[in-house]
C-alpha cells in the first residue's frame, strides 16, 4: 500500500483508497458460497464433500457464568481454532479480488499507477485486511459500491462501512465528503495500519514506536527479575524483549532514540532486575551484545538486527518477482542494476532506507 500511495502523492495524481472491514469475517461465511468456491478453483468433488462435512458438522452451545445452555446447530461460517479455517476464508476472501479484477478489465473500473503496473493497481488483500485503489471517478465508485453489495450479498461477510476509511489523493480531497457519503466510510488519515504497520506517504515519526515502548513497559512489569539468575534474564531479553520490535525493524530503519530506549530498558533488566536503584555496570551494552564466541553475552544487537531485516527486502528484490517487486524497478531501476542506484532527493522513506544499507547488503 506505502508504495502506490506515495507515488500517488508524490506524482499528485487523483486516486481513492478504501480500506475495507469485515465484520465477524469467520462466522459470515455462506457454506454454498464456499462450495462454488472451490469448484471454480478446480477442487474436485471428493475433496469438496470432504470441506462440506467438516464446516456443516458439530454444534454450538453458549456458556455463561459457568453454565452451558443448550447445544444448537450452526447454519453459517467457519469454526474459529479449526487449522482449516484460515485457508477456507482466504479462498473465499479472494472470490473479491477477482472480481474486482474482472471490473477492472471490462472498462468498469480503473486502477492506479497505470504506468507501474500492467492495468493499475485495483486491490491489495491479505485475509480479511483489504484495500481497494480506485482512479477519482464518481461513476467508477457507485460501480466498486455495487459490487462490493453484491459480493455481502453473495459470500454472506457483511463490510463494516462504518468502520472502514476512504483516503483522497490530488483532485479527489475536494470531493471527499461524497465518497464518505457513498461509502458511508470516514475520512481516514495518514499514517493508517495495514497488518499491523502504519503506512504513509512521509516519513514514520517517533509516537508510531511508542506502541514498542508500552510493549516493553507491560512485559517488564509482570516479570520479577530479582527472582531470577542471570542466564534466566539473558533468555528473556533474547527471546521476548528482543522480539517485540522485529515486525517492525523489518519495514523501518529505527531512530537513534528509540534504539537508545529499548536499549535502556533491556540493560536495566540485565543489571538491575527490576528494581529502581542504580546498580553498577560490569561491562558496556556493546561488550553484551556481541556474539559468544567473541566472549560476548549473545545479546541481539537491534541496530545490525535492523539492517539484516532491511537487505531480506533486497535479496527478494533481486531473486523474486511480484507487485512491489515490479513498482521498484519500474520507479527506480531504469534499465540499471542494483550496484548503481543510488539515493536521490524525492525517494520514498522506504527506498531511502534500503538505500541505506544497500552497501552493507553488497558487502
Amino acid at each position: 500500500m506505502s508504495f502506490a500511495t506515495v507515488v500517488l502523492k508524490r506524482k499528485r495524481h487523483n486516486g481513492v483508497i478504501l480500506k475495507l472491514d469485515f465484520e465477524k469475517a469467520y462466522d459470515k461465511v455462506n457454506w454454498e458460497f464456499l462450495q462454488q468456491t472451490l469448484r471454480m478453483k478446480g477442487f474436485s468433488a471428493q475433496w469438496c464433500k470432504w470441506i462440506d462435512c467438516i464446516v456443516r458438522g458439530g454444534s454450538v452451545g453458549i456458556k455463561i457464568n459457568d453454565d452451558m445452555g443448550s447445544f444448537f446447530q450452526t447454519k453459517k461460517g467457519l469454526r474459529q481454532g479449526d487449522p482449516l479455517s484460515p485457508l477456507l476464508f482466504n479462498i473465499v476472501a479472494d472470490m473479491l479480488a477477482m472480481l474486482v479484477s474482472r471490473a477492472r478489465e471490462n472498462g468498469q473500473i480503473e486502477g492506479v499507477v497505470p504506468h507501474l503496473i500492467d492495468g493499475g493497481l485495483s486491490i491489495l488483500q491479505y485475509a480479511d485486511d483489504t484495500i481497494i485503489f480506485l482512479e477519482n471517478d464518481m461513476e467508477q465508485a457507485k460501480k466498486l459500491k455495487l459490487l462490493l453489495c453484491a459480493f455481502e450479498e453473495l459470500s454472506g461477510l457483511k463490510i463494516n462501512f462504518h468502520k472502514s476509511e476512504v483516503f483522497c489523493l490530488g483532485d479527489a480531497k475536494g470531493e471527499v465528503a461524497a465518497y464518505v457519503q457513498l461509502f458511508g466510510c470516514k475520512e481516514g488519515t495518514f499514517p493508517c495500519k495495514y497488518l499491523g504497520i502504519p503506512m504513509s506517504y512521509g516519513r514514520i515519526a517517533n509516537k508510531d514506536w511508542n506502541q514498542i515502548e508500552e510493549r516493553f513497559q507491560k512485559r517488564l512489569s509482570s516479570w520479577k527479575g530479582k527472582l531470577l539468575l542471570v542466564g534466566g534474564r539473558l533468555v528473556l531479553i533474547n527471546f521476548v524483549l528482543s522480539s517485540l520490535p522485529m515486525f517492525m525493524l523489518s519495514f523501518f530503519r529505527i531512530p537513534k532514540s528509540i534504539l537508545k530506549k529499548l536499549d535502556y530498558y533491556r540493560s536495566r533488566f540485565f543489571w538491575q532486575n527490576d528494581e529502581h536503584k542504580k546498580k553498577y555496570r560490569l561491562a558496556k551494552w556493546s561488550v553484551l551484545c556481541t556474539p559468544k564466541c567473541v566472549r560476548g553475552m549473545g545479546i541481539t544487537n537491534l541496530d545490525t538486527q535492523n539492517i539484516c531485516l532491511l537487505s531480506k527486502w533486497l535479496i527478494q528484490l533481486i531473486n523474486e518477482d511480484g507487485i512491489w517487486q515490479q513498482v521498484l524497478k519500474k520507479k527506480y531501476f531504469n534499465n540499471k542494476p542494483l550496484s548503481q542506484i543510488v539515493k536521490k532527493l524525492g525517494d520514498s522513506k522506504f527506498w531511502s532506507r534500503l538505500m541505506e544499507v544497500k552497501d552493507f547488503f553488497a558487502s
